[in-house]
Order: C-alpha cells, then sequence, then structure tokens
C-alpha cells in the first residue's frame, strides 16, 4: 500500500550499496588521493541516500495520516487525536453527545470503534507509569475512584493519616521516583465508561523504547495532548453532574408542600 514504487525503492537501495562499495575501494587503492576520493564520493553516496529515505519515511507518514483521517471521517466528531503509530483514536461529537474509541492491530485494516453517550463516562486519569497523577470523577474532584485492571475492585486515592516522618519518607521515595534522570516510560489517559465488558479505557499518548525525561520536548508535547483530552472529558463529566443537580434540584421544588 505504501511502497507502491518499486523503482525508487531499488534505487536507493543501489545509492547505498554503491557508498559501501566506495567505502572499500579507501582500503584498496594505494594513493592517498584516491583514497580521499572513494571516501568523498562514499560519504556523498551516503547523505544522498540517507535524505531519499527520509523523504520516503515522511511520505510515508503523510500518506498514513491522510488515510487515517479519511477512515475516521465516517464518524462525525468535533475533536480527534490520532496516535503516532496510526493504530489508536479518541473521538468527541459534541452534536450527538458521543465518545469514541477507535482501534485497529495495523494500518491495512479497518478500526474496530466503540462508542458512548457522554452521559456514560463515569472517571478519568492521567498515569505515568501506572501511576495515577490526575484523577476526576463524578461527585467531585480527587474523591472518586478508578477501576483496577481487572475491573473488579476500586483503587482509593485517599490513604490514612501517617506520621510526619512516614510523610518524610515518603515524599523523598517520591522525589526519587520522579526523578528527570530515570524519566517517564509510558503516559497514558484512562477512562471508565459504562461497559461491563471493557469498563476501562487506555489511550496511550507516550511510550518511548527506552525512558525519556520530562524536560524533553517529546515528553511536553504528549503530556499538552494528554492533558488537553483529560480535561475535556472532565467537563463532559462535570456538565453532567450539574444536569443531575438541576434535575433533583427541581424534582425536590416539585414536591414541596405549600
Amino acid at each position: 500500500m505504501i511502497f507502491s514504487e518499486g523503482g525508487l525503492l531499488m534505487r536507493l537501495l543501489l545509492i547505498f550499496i554503491s557508498s559501501v562499495v566506495f567505502f572499500i575501494f579507501t582500503f584498496i587503492v594505494s594513493s592517498l588521493e584516491a583514497k580521499l576520493c572513494c571516501l568523498f564520493v562514499s560519504f556523498l553516496l551516503y547523505k544522498w541516500g540517507s535524505h531519499k529515505l527520509k523523504l520516503i519515511e515522511m511520505r510515508t507518514e503523510e500518506i498514513l495520516k491522510k488515510e487515517t483521517e479519511e477512515m475516521l471521517e465516517e464518524y462525525p466528531h468535533s475533536q480527534c487525536t490520532i496516535s503516532s503509530n496510526y493504530l489508536n483514536a479518541l473521538l468527541i461529537d459534541e452534536a450527538s453527545q458521543t465518545f469514541f474509541i477507535a482501534k485497529r492491530e495495523d494500518v491495512d485494516s479497518d478500526f474496530d470503534v466503540k462508542e458512548y453517550l457522554f452521559n456514560e463516562i463515569y472517571e478519568t486519569a492521567i498515569e505515568e507509569d501506572g501511576k495515577q497523577i490526575a484523577l476526576i470523577s463524578r461527585g467531585g474532584l480527587l474523591g472518586g475512584s478508578l477501576l483496577d485492571d481487572d475491573g473488579n475492585s476500586l483503587v482509593y486515592l485517599m490513604e490514612p493519616e501517617k506520621s510526619s516522618n512516614e510523610d518524610l519518607d515518603d515524599s523523598s521515595e517520591q522525589k526519587i521516583e520522579k526523578s528527570p534522570e530515570q524519566g517517564v516510560s509510558k503516559l497514558s489517559l484512562k477512562v471508565v465508561v459504562d461497559d461491563l465488558s471493557t469498563p476501562i479505557i487506555e489511550y496511550v499518548f507516550w511510550e518511548p523504547d527506552e525512558p525519556i525525561s520530562t524536560d524533553a520536548e517529546e515528553y511536553r508535547e504528549a503530556s499538552k495532548q494528554c492533558k488537553k483530552w483529560h480535561q475535556m472529558i472532565s467537563v463532559l463529566i462535570k456538565r453532567h453532574d450539574n444536569l443531575n443537580k438541576v434535575i433533583i434540584k427541581r424534582y425536590e421544588n416539585s414536591n414541596k408542600v405549600v
């Protein structure tokens, strides 16, 4: 699908092979001038091939992005984010008050899309390396709970009071855990929805091969997007809370005895 131009790839392969051949000749020829000439040609061919390869990668990226966006246009939406590997996406459609989660196995397959009404969203949390750094649930901020990975129990954020010494020990441990030198290996958004089969939706915004410092530009960009979606979903949850309060208040007022 992506690399239909077989001739272009073949030429690229020949460029790199030629670069290797000229590099080998630097050890075969006797004169210094010839060695330098072969080394220079080898370097130029390598740089040319690298440039061509980068152009192909950029073109591949553009094609994948365009094809993915066209596939997702089937689902009307006002907000959308697509993962860097183009295998996952989150969509929000304010008109129909619907939240979509799209997944697929590879770039050649179709998306498996699940949709939930806004009132079917219960909680949202940001996690770094499996640890919650933000949680909003129905009924308030940081006062609810998030289902565990098995979907069978509740994880409470509030902990019993500890002594000052224990607090100091814990704070020092957290500083070590959050050390910039260690970096972050995974940043994800989790959403609890009204679905008994899969109550927790996890969307990974950042998962490099090796931990990356929180000072890195790539991490800051991923964190910015993750917080944006966390805030948008939080607004949806808050809207439903406010709607419930209005309904309850009207019900109570209608049943008052005059």
